[in-house]
């Protein structure tokens, strides 16, 4: 553990590293109304899940997990981890705009420096010129 408690679970290489100098990281903000999640993946180790955190991972409940302290409390708790780590750059990907204004803040107040910044958003699947079938209940 290296006397670090955050990085019990992360998966190492043979040297006991758990990331090379060389290394991309990519940090993935999915949000929702009601909750915000963040994954930061290890782009050059097949997109290995490093570090994921949630409202709940850091202390928030209920009605307060929409709140906009909590999703700075998850952008807190991951630019912290990764600083820790030793990671100085990621790049940010993102689905939804909700959140993502409030992690970059906390991104930048622990001196996480943001390479690229990218919106991915997810298209509807199916026949856009058809009409979704009736929901039966």
């Amino acid at each position: 553990m290296g006397g670090r408690p955050e990085f019990h679970n992360v998966d190492r290489n043979r040297y006991g590293r758990i990331f090379e100098p060389w290394h991309n990281f990519e940090i993935v903000i999915t949000s929702s109304k009601n909750n915000c999640w963040v994954v930061v993946k290890n782009k050059s180790w097949r997109h290995r899940t490093v570090i994921r955190s949630h409202a709940g991972n850091v202390g928030y409940r209920g009605a307060l997990k929409k709140s906009e302290a909590a999703t700075y409390a998850i952008g807190l708790n991951i630019a912290k981890k990764l600083r820790r780590l030793g990671v100085t750059c990621a790049e940010v990907h993102f689905r939804r705009l909700m959140k993502v204004e409030t992690c970059l803040q906390a991104f930048q107040n622990v001196g996480l420096q943001i390479t690229k910044l990218t919106h991915m958003p997810r298209t509807p699947i199916g026949n856009p010129h058809k009409p979704r079938k009736k929901r039966r209940v």
